[in-house]
């Protein structure tokens, strides 16, 4: 992470916080604390899969600014996964 925040790639806080809003629209994708025995192994899957999804960013050259869009577009995307889901396609204006 200290390698993509030195290249100006994308703020390690600032991926947190994309999880974090993620999670709180969407509480079954937090961990639940009982899926790990000590808390934290959970900062560290979190730290792994945040690492996993920057990887890819890195080797492109994407930009911070070319990464928050593209994360950004994901979020529609998944956000629609879960409408279709849910039998409702309308998008919220």
């Amino acid at each position: 992470m200290e390698v993509i925040e030195r290249k100006g790639l994308c703020a390690k806080q600032y991926l947190y916080d994309i999880i974090t809003k993620f999670r709180r629209k969407n509480p079954r994708a937090s961990i639940p604390a009982t899926a790990f025995p000590e808390p934290y192994l959970i900062i560290e899957t979190e730290n792994t899969i945040i690492d996993d999804i920057l990887e890819p960013l890195n080797n492109h050259g994407l930009t911070s600014h070319q990464t928050q869009n593209l994360l950004e577009r994901l979020g529609g995307i998944i956000e629609m996964g879960q409408r279709v889901a849910k039998g409702t396609t309308h998008l919220r204006c």
